[in-house]
């Protein structure tokens, strides 16, 4: 196996970088996406206020510390156990939406990486058409009776929530499409087996999500990877969804475990959602409007149950984070009470 080759940047200088090359910066890049010079017909790319210049080099990606590749990681993922189709599709108004359908399952996912698609899924997908939504959330098309679009009824509640505070005052971005958050930047792609979306915060914390189905589990992969430029204090991440079937919004939740909830829906259509990652803790609130602050969510003791229009917070309380540090975990919604 032939070693990588590795090159140091310097302030003002135009490296050689070739394709499959590495090239190591003095300090954490201000950003990975190449800044087009104009003048010098180069990429530039900064490190604070110290900038080096690339040609032919649109973008970078961080293998470790602050050693770059011109060539993406390959991830290598387990073998799908379910037969998954995907694809992303163009809305009406020009946005890139995706879905991911299964056997049990069509999920559909906005823009901006929240469970719900803002145009109609393509035809033949199923969706929860009976009751008129040709976009979906999480619709389980293959239960008998049928049941309903589990979050597109109401106000159609389910999005993330990236925190942190700087000298104490909290800085936050939401990303829920339905309910109007736009906060968190980035796109949606299709994979073999999976949705994912690939962001950031306009402060440039980066999120890495990826959705995919394992019989009637959905994972919901996450990874978050500071490139602020300075160290982020008390870092939150939440998830937040409302649960319901059309014609009674009243949804008993209760708190099963430290980070894990049941929502027992009309219909006695159950689905438990959460982590087993023991920074997450389960807090409710009431889902119109929703509550978009995660601090402002108290984690609520196992055994807690509560019937009404609220929505189940799944707050990941992260800590502290260092300069181009990363932190992954998953939260899953389980469907397997749900007969087919």
């Amino acid at each position: 196996m032939t070693d990588v080759t590795t090159i140091d940047a310097k302030h003002g200088a135009t490296p050689k970088l070739q394709p499959g090359q590495q090239i190591k910066f003095p300090a954490v890049l201000n950003t990975t996406e190449g800044d087009w010079d104009t003048k010098k017909r180069k990429y530039a790319y900064r490190w604070g206020t110290r900038v080096c210049f690339l040609v032919g080099i649109e973008r970078l990606y961080l293998v470790e510390g602050t050693t770059y590749s011109t060539t993406a990681p390959v991830i290598v993922q387990p073998p799908a156990q379910t037969k998954v189709r995907t694809a992303t599709f163009t809305t009406d108004a020009g946005k890139l939406e995706a879905f991911l359908l299964t056997d049990f399952y069509t999920l559909g996912v906005g823009r901006l990486g929240s469970l719900g698609t803002a145009g109609p899924l393509p035809a033949g997908i199923p969706t929860d058409a009976d009751r008129g939504f040709l976009r979906a959330a999480l619709f389980c098309h293959a239960t008998m009776p049928l049941m309903a679009d589990a979050i597109m009824y109401g106000r159609s509640v389910e999005g993330f929530v990236v925190a942190h505070r700087v000298d104490g005052k909290k800085v936050q971005s939401a990303s829920a499409l339905l309910t109007g958050y736009t906060q968190i930047a980035g796109a949606v792609s299709a994979e073999a087996d999976a949705i994912r979306f690939v962001g950031n915060t306009p402060e440039k914390v980066f999120v890495d999500q990826r959705i995919s189905v394992d019989g009637k589990l959905i994972a919901i992969d996450v990874e978050l990877t500071n490139r602020t430029g300075a160290e982020l204090v008390d870092l939150r991440y939440m998830r937040l969804i409302d649960f319901d079937q059309p014609g009674a919004f009243e949804t008993v939740n209760e708190v099963v475990e430290r980070g894990r909830a049941r929502a027992t829906m009309a219909g006695d259509r159950v689905l438990l959602v959460g982590s087993d990652d023991p920074r997450a803790t389960i807090g409710l609130a009431t889902a119109v409007p929703p509550t978009l602050d995660p601090y402002a969510i108290t984690a609520l003791p196992v055994g807690t149950k509560r019937k009404g229009d609220d929505s189940i917070h799944v707050v990941f309380d992260i800590g502290t984070l260092a300069i181009g540090a990363s932190t992954r975990f998953r939260i899953v919604i389980d469907g397997s009470a749900i007969a087919s």
